[in-house]
């Protein structure tokens, strides 16, 4: 017997399933390849920038040209190297506020975060970041966004916790977790933009960390002018000097905003002794209002609940100009939430700014190694088209 055709049926049945095998592995890479944005890959030389391009009315313009694109680096024109406005997913570091004073709302914050997560594309990777009194890594990077969903609808609001680390909680994420080196990075935070007890970190400080990483932040801030009003500031007296020794007197607080003259922005000031203040005779109160008046004129806040009222407006209003800073040195957006149901139109915002940052990348023409911040700016040859962008540089690598 001549066993050659049996053979050749078995080497041909093997050499088509070999094809058919690698066909349909072709097939699938293929497929893949067609699913999956295009990786950015960046040298250690390339600066990156994330930017917007918004028309007189703020509107996202989305077709602009890499000719149109100027940089300027310490004043000189640079090359740029490439220009995207793609799919390419994002670090997205989600950090929110469960000090005290988001009792009232924590189901509320719950329950929107959880939506807004469910919205984020699949591919990007997620942080989640709590803080109070300390800062809590609730679920480290994952690109599993159910995982995401079900950590924060375990987070509770610690009603004992004593202060709020807002500057540490910014610095540190930027600093030790939001560092792998992709170019589209992002930070969200929802905070009422009041810090007390961070130590490590001061406002300042915290604002040139975000300046100088090249981090899109976007801070949402929700009132919470009512709650701190409401407590009627009872450990709180400034008519005479604080004890230095004494940890527990809120007045030894650097951060503290209410440690700072609400007009000049410098640390407050006390009488060297406490005195007694000689009896007055109070003018005439106009009705409806707690102040005292003259001729129509209300003297100011008496009573402890107008006192209450007009600190927690002067902590709003600087915690404020603080979140509005931070949106602005990283080319985000600052989104003031006065109701807990505006949160869900802030984060369907943010998902869609997200979708409208380009990314863009320039290797210096001069090479630095002297560790210092060189000034870059971003402009754009279009008429009528703003740029949004980081407004510092970056900070060249020392030798």
């Amino acid at each position: 017997m001549n066993p050659e055709p049996e053979v050749f049926i078995i080497i041909s049945m093997i050499m088509r399933g070999t094809t058919v095998a690698v066909s349909l592995i072709l097939a699938f890479i293929t497929v893949l390849s067609a699913q999956a944005p295009p990786r950015i890959e960046v040298s250690s030389e390339e600066v990156v920038f994330h930017v917007r391009f918004t028309d007189r009315f703020g509107k996202a313009i989305s077709n602009i040209k890499p000719e149109e694109v100027k940089i300027y680096e310490d004043g000189k024109e640079q090359k740029l190297k490439r220009l995207f406005r793609s799919e390419e997913p994002f670090d997205v570091a989600l950090l929110l506020d469960v000090s005290p004073s988001t009792y009232d709302i924590q189901e509320g914050i719950r329950e929107r975060s959880v939506d807004f997560v469910a919205q984020m594309p699949e591919l990007n990777r997620m942080l989640l970041i709590s803080f109070d009194d300390r800062i809590y890594i609730d679920c480290d990077w994952t690109a599993d966004l159910q995982k995401v969903m079900d950590t924060i609808d375990g987070l509770r609001t610690d009603e004992k916790s004593s202060s709020t680390h807002l500057y540490e909680a910014i610095s540190l994420v930027a600093q030790k977790k939001l560092i792998r080196r992709t170019p589209r990075r992002a930070m969200i935070v929802y905070t009422d933009g009041i810090d007390h007890g961070s130590n490590d970190f001061n406002e300042k400080e915290s604002l040139a960390i975000i300046e100088e990483s090249g981090i899109v932040v976007y801070p949402i801030q929700y009132d919470s002018r009512a709650w701190y009003a409401r407590q009627g500031q009872p450990d709180y007296d400034d008519r005479y000097p604080p004890d230095p020794n004494d940890p527990n007197d809120p007045r030894n607080d650097p951060s503290d905003p209410r440690n700072r003259d609400p007009r000049t922005g410098r640390p407050r000031t006390y009488p060297s002794t406490r005195r007694t203040p000689p009896p007055q005779t109070n003018p005439p109160t106009i009705p409806g209002t707690t102040g005292p008046s003259i001729g129509g004129i209300i003297l100011g806040p008496t009573s402890e609940r107008d006192k209450s009222a007009y600190k927690a407006q002067m902590m709003y209003n600087h915690a404020k100009d603080y979140l509005f800073k931070l949106a602005y040195v990283s080319a985000g957006r600052y989104f003031e939430t006065p109701s807990i149901s505006k949160l869900e139109e802030a984060y369907s915002k943010i998902i869609d700014e997200l979708a409208h940052v380009y990314t863009v990348t320039y290797v210096p023409s001069e090479i630095k190694r002297d560790g210092q911040i060189h000034r870059v700016r971003i402009d754009v040859t279009r008429p009528n088209v703003a740029v949004l962008t980081t407004k510092g540089g970056y900070r060249a690598k020392a030798k």
